[in-house]
């Protein structure tokens, strides 16, 4: 286990498994619903998101309950990547009790082609969970990742930019999760 800025990231390869899963949590400094909106906010990910180039939400069904879409990362020293996840809304939240959290899957079936010049992450699972602390002052949130990045990266070096990308990630989201305090 690795610790950084106040994140923990706990890294392991799966029983069969291609690359490492990475699991890292921190304590954001803003209530649930603060963390939550900066997560749920898909089409804005370029403003808030490390290396995400482009985001678009492709469909929503069940009232926002599952959503499909679509990030184009430009992240340093690779190819451009995409991605499409069919996102589930897996809460049990009631009266600021309870968590909030979103789980997703790569999504298979009418997907958009891919691009030319950019590789498709074709296993992407993870979720984010949020928990409220100090009486939902603060919020304990876990992010979960398992991904290969695809194309011709040798697992050393997916590995490396997972374990790397995951604190960034974090830090994003605490950085605009505390914002909406101020």
């Amino acid at each position: 286990m690795a610790r950084d800025d106040g994140i923990s990231v706990l890294a392991r390869t799966p029983e069969g498994g291609s690359v490492s899963e990475v699991k890292a949590t921190t304590l954001v400094d803003a209530p649930a619903h603060d963390v939550w909106r900066v997560i749920r906010d898909y089409d804005n990910y370029t403003k808030t998101m490390p290396y995400t180039e482009e985001s678009k939400v492709l469909s929503s069904e069940q009232d926002g309950k599952i959503t499909v879409f679509y990030c184009l990362v430009n992240a340093p020293l690779v190819d451009k990547r995409d991605f499409i996840i069919r996102i589930r809304d897996e809460s049990d939240w009631k009266d600021g009790k309870g968590f909030l959290k979103t789980a997703w899957t790569a999504a298979t079936e009418g997907v958009p082609p891919e691009k030319k010049g950019v590789v498709r992450v074709k296993l992407n699972t993870g979720y984010w969970l949020m928990e409220p602390r100090e009486e939902g002052k603060k919020t304990f949130v876990t992010y979960y990742l398992y991904t290969d990045p695809g194309g011709s990266l040798p697992k050393w070096i997916a590995d490396k930019a997972n374990k790397t990308s995951v604190p960034d990630v974090l830090r994003a989201v605490r950085k605009h999760a505390t914002a909406a305090k101020k």
